[in-house]
């Protein structure tokens, strides 16, 4: 879709004004309500890496781990590299000083006998679950009153916002 007006003869201030103000009428606020979910997100994870007093990398990582684990995959040093696009000199700092501060066991990997893979501890696992769960609390009670057909509007809304993050921002072949 184009938000260019084909009347405007420039692209300068005029026609990006007109761009913006085409996309707030079609959104209906919508699409400005899903950029300050995204700014709410960037500063929670600020609170909660000041809250564990680890670093962003660390929080990262931790939270990387977590949700793989969640998941029921396996997770390794490897992993935790791509996921973060820092060298695994960096990622052995990271993942050296999360095991230092008893957020992070490595284990031998059955699959090679050679590799380990990572795991949270207990109480890494405990702080990001509480942390979450806040947040989950906050969100049963603010959904507690939609109707079924409104639940059902969000939750097509939320999965084909999350089919397009998901599909986005894959690099070129």
């Amino acid at each position: 879709m184009s938000i260019r007006d084909p009347d405007l003869a420039d692209d300068g201030p005029v026609a990006a004004v007109a761009a913006v103000a085409t996309v707030a009428a079609v959104s209906n606020g919508v699409v400005d309500a899903f950029y300050l979910l995204q700014n709410a997100e960037a500063l929670y994870q600020t609170r909660l890496r000041d809250r564990l007093r680890l670093r962003s990398n660390e929080l990262c990582a931790m939270q990387y781990i977590y949700r793989l684990e969640t998941l029921g995959q396996d997770v390794r040093a490897l992993d935790v590299t791509r996921n973060l696009g820092v060298t695994s000199g960096a990622t052995s700092v990271i993942l050296s000083h999360l095991v230092e501060r008893g957020y992070l066991t490595r284990t031998i990997n059955p699959k090679d006998g050679r590799g380990k893979l990572l795991h949270l501890s207990d109480e890494a696992a405990t702080a990001v679950s509480h942390a979450l769960d806040d947040s989950r609390s906050d969100l049963s009670q603010i959904v507690s009153g939609l109707t079924i057909r409104d639940s059902e509007r969000v939750v097509d809304l939320l999965a084909a916002v999350t089919k397009s993050i998901e599909s986005s921002g894959h690099p070129e072949p």
